[in-house]
């Protein structure tokens, strides 16, 4: 990793952190959300745990991402410590979050061992109000029972493609369902931090 990349502050922040944490990543730019979501994975990695990417894309386009980003995928998966997992972009109305929560998460890991360290969300369709309700009930319900799944967590937002009407309302209560927040932007406006923080000045 380039010097320039090692100093910037969410990379630092991601290099910190310890323990079992859920996180919210917010982005405009996707160079700087690869740059972060890569390094959250190789940490994990690095670390002997089993990491999980959830997508709605292709897996060889994930894959093509974060080698570009100096993970080396292929080795990683020979020794299932890696896996991209496809979601189905199909989002139901009505739905039991926790049941989904613990179905998805039981079907991702399977053949894998513990500790597990998530990337990506279980609701993809942001661009609506129905789209981003339903992810918030979701992140709501995965807040509130975090301690049982016992694993790392970073879901990821392009709060360009976030509904727009309600953006800043969708945002704040992604905050509040998260321990930690990072904005992958330019270095000069990039930031990361605990949400507590915000509870502390309200």
């Amino acid at each position: 990793m380039s010097a320039e990349k090692a100093n910037y502050r969410p990379i630092k922040f991601l290099d910190r952190m310890e323990r079992n944490n859920h996180i919210v990543l917010l982005y405009d730019n996707e160079e700087y959300a690869d740059l972060v979501i890569s390094r959250y994975l190789l940490n994990g990695l690095q670390k002997g745990e089993s990491c999980i990417f959830f997508t709605a894309d292709k897996p060889e386009i994930i894959e093509e991402r974060l080698s570009a980003e100096g993970i080396d995928v292929d080795s990683y998966k020979q020794t299932n410590s890696l896996r991209i997992f496809r979601i189905e972009r199909s989002d139901a109305d009505k739905f039991d979050a926790l049941g989904t929560l613990k179905h998805i998460r039981e079907e991702a890991t399977k053949g894998m061992k513990p500790p597990y360290r998530f990337v990506g969300r279980t609701i993809m369709v942001t661009g609506t109000k129905e789209g981003m309700k339903l992810g918030l009930v979701v992140e709501k319900t995965g807040h509130e029972h975090f301690e049982e799944f016992d694993n790392s967590q970073l879901c990821y937002y392009n709060i360009s493609g976030i509904e727009q009407s309600k953006r800043n309302e969708w945002i704040s209560e992604l905050l509040k369902n998260h321990h930690h927040v990072i904005y992958a932007s330019e270095p000069d406006r990039a930031v990361a931090f605990e949400t507590m923080l915000l509870e502390d000045g309200e």
